[in-house]
Parts: C-alpha cells; sequence; structure tokens
C-alpha cells in the first residue's frame, strides 16, 4: 500500500544535501518520490510500506549524516 511521509531534517542547506538525501532514499525498495527542500528543510518521501518502512526511511537518513527530527 502507498504511503507518504514527511520528515523535518535541519541539516539541509545546499543543493549537494538534497541529491545526497534524495539518492539515498530513492535507492530504498519502492520509493517513488524523494524530494528535499533546503528553505523547509522538509523531506517528502512516496513509498510503498509493504517494502520498506518509515523507520528503514529515518536509518538511511542516519547512515548518511541527515538525522530527521520528530
Amino acid at each position: 500500500m502507498e504511503q507518504e511521509t514527511t520528515l523535518k531534517v535541519p541539516a539541509i542547506h545546499c543543493d549537494a544535501c538534497v541529491k545526497t538525501i534524495t539518492g539515498t532514499l530513492e535507492a530504498l525498495p519502492s520509493v517513488k518520490i524523494a524530494e528535499a527542500d533546503t528553505e523547509t528543510k522538509l523531506v517528502r518521501v512516496q513509498f510503498d510500506e509493504s517494502a520498506v518502512s518509515v523507520d528503514q526511511i529515518r536509518e538511511a537518513l542516519d547512515e548518511v549524516g541527515f538525522s530527521a527530527d520528530d
């Protein structure tokens, strides 16, 4: 089942951050859309929850140095 989540990621500050975040998340199974915004510091992710969880998305962000706030 498709799900969408938006995470606050305060460390986003440049285009390189956006590329790292979107590339990392798009590499996860069944992530359809990953968008990061430097102004709002938000990451929007559409994914199939049967293949990947929000916790796995958070872990993937942590692994590349971008922790998501609650």
